[in-house]
């Protein structure tokens, strides 16, 4: 299998996760995670990295970093080397403490990060480890809901400027989706071909890219190219106009209407659109957007008609992409 593409710019902004080989723990006791955070900000001081958020579970972690000097990989080397030898050393072990490559998201920051923040504190609680995020010792949330010393290499103040830097109105945020037991779709914290944002922003990653002199191989991430030549006006046009199905018809809410599925799906599975902002172009929350794909989904398994139309479409998205290319 091809490696997921890693692209770096100045400033870029990442949701890094790294877990264990074979999922085996990575952190055994409090000291093996007190280690790892002397490593990270040995890192972030080295990289001049941004760390945002972070939190270390026993068989994974998670970072919200950004990168001043277009060196995430770099930095991530660095950084688990440096700890994969440490715990290696101190149990005597052979072999990978990581497993593989660490994925890295590149995320639209002023868009997600106070999504992925939320995610991000809320893994203790959604383990059963803690009921509020702010008492779990490693992660980063209780330096913006309470009044503790916080690291120096942890960045509070983006985050906290959204809530006016009131860290109260934080804590209500984060436990708006802990008390009510929200899940946020994983489509806002991994997004597509590890790329989360808007098409705007798609579009300006694929152009920094290529004005830098990279290049983004089709084999590796197809739909990295796919995504900054297709739109939503295209999904739409071509249901109008290649398919010959009426406007009125489309947008009809009607129990079953699987034109209106077609679209959504046609969206979720062609454009860069995120849940969210198919959301907003349907009116819909973006969790009956992502119910509504689901479904959609397993009707191409199972009825022939919903298949040959999300074929159809598949076909005419193609024939548009080659005409742009």
């Amino acid at each position: 299998m091809a490696r997921p593409l890693r692209i770096e710019y100045e400033n870029a902004f990442y949701h890094v996760i790294a877990r264990g080989e074979r999922r085996d723990v990575i952190f055994t006791c409090p000291a093996d995670k007190d280690k790892f955070l002397i490593k990270l900000g040995e890192t972030a001081e080295k990289y001049r990295l941004l760390v945002h958020a972070y939190v270390l579970m026993d068989n994974h972690y998670h970072l919200l970093v950004e990168t001043p000097y277009a060196n995430l990989s770099r930095a991530m080397h660095y950084l688990n080397a440096s700890y994969g030898n440490w715990f290696r050393h101190k149990y005597d072990i052979v072999g990978s403490v990581f497993q593989g490559r660490y994925k890295a998201i590149l995320v639209e920051k002023d868009e997600y990060l106070k999504v992925l923040s939320a995610y991000i504190h809320l893994n203790p609680v959604r383990a059963g480890i803690v009921e509020e995020p702010s008492k779990y010792e490693y992660g980063s949330c209780r330096f913006y809901a309470l009044k503790s010393k916080k690291p120096d290499f942890l960045r509070v103040d983006d985050l906290l400027g959204m809530f006016h830097g009131n860290k109260s109105e934080y804590g209500r945020f984060l436990k708006g989706y802990s008390e009510h037991g929200t899940e946020i779709d994983s489509e806002l914290i991994y997004g597509k071909n590890s790329l989360l944002g808007s098409e705007g922003f798609l579009r300006s990653v694929f152009k920094k890219v290529k004005d830098t002199g990279g290049s983004i191989d089709d084999r590796e991430q197809p739909d990295v190219r796919d995504m900054s030549l297709v739109n939503a006006d295209d999904i739409m046009e071509i249901m109008l106009v290649e398919m010959r199905i009426a406007e009125d018809v489309i947008w009809k809410r009607k129990r079953g209407n699987v034109y209106r599925k077609l679209l959504i799906y046609g969206l979720w599975r062609h454009t860069a659109n995120s849940l969210k902002q198919i959301g907003d172009i349907m009116k819909m929350d973006y969790a009956a957007v992502s119910a509504m794909v689901r479904i959609f989904k397993k009707e191409i398994t199972e009825n022939k008609a919903s298949r040959q139309l999300a074929e159809r479409l598949a076909g005419e998205v193609m024939k548009r992409r080659i005409r742009k290319t």
